[in-house]
């Protein structure tokens, strides 16, 4: 027995000099560039890694957005003359001019994310992807409800109040930038 203490008193003296020869962690150093909507680099973290499943079902994901707040505001279908004959769900589905314009707004953030580490980068690409865009501010800030819904039922469980609330900050974030910056 007494020779069992001995071998764990070794054990954990061992674990000491193995723990601390090891790197810290390169998460525990990351910071949040003070331009982002973020506290802690967990919050970006927690962004990307729910976007994960997004992006692989990005396509569809964005359809049953623009459905939703198509259904919510029936006059925005007008600014986009390619979806006037797409008059049913079935329609906007299988409609390619639909899913170009529902990933328009899908890719605001998926430029956005990509670059939570490279905030200039990110910007640039808001930038460059609001030229492109035919979705307005009133748009967008009318969109987030359908958006957020669209990631609640993408994420189900996954959709936690923290990662609802960082999203909630992101998207806040992304309509700011495209208000502020001049749309051409």
């Amino acid at each position: 027995m007494g020779n069992l203490k001995s071998k764990l008193g070794k054990s954990k003296s061992r674990e000491k000099k193995i723990e601390s020869a090891l790197p810290e962690s390169s998460s525990a150093k990351k910071t949040v560039d003070p331009r982002l909507p973020f506290t802690n680099y967990r919050q970006v973290f927690s962004v990307r890694n729910a976007w994960k499943a997004v992006a692989r079902t990005m396509e569809e994901t964005s359809k049953e957005n623009l459905i939703r707040f198509f259904e919510k505001y029936p006059d925005y279908k007008s600014s986009f003359s390619e979806l006037a004959d797409l008059s049913t769900e079935v329609d906007m589905h299988n409609s390619v001019d639909f899913e170009i314009v529902a990933l328009e707004i899908f890719q605001l953030f998926d430029d956005v994310i990509d670059n939570l580490e490279n905030v200039d980068a990110g910007l640039v690409a808001l930038q460059k992807a609001t030229k492109s865009t035919r979705f307005t501010t009133s748009m967008l800030k009318d969109m987030k409800p359908t958006f957020m819904n669209s990631l609640r039922n993408l994420l189900g469980e996954r959709m936690t109040e923290a990662t609802e609330q960082n999203y909630s900050l992101l998207y806040d974030f992304v309509q700011t930038e495209l208000e502020i910056k001049p749309q051409s």
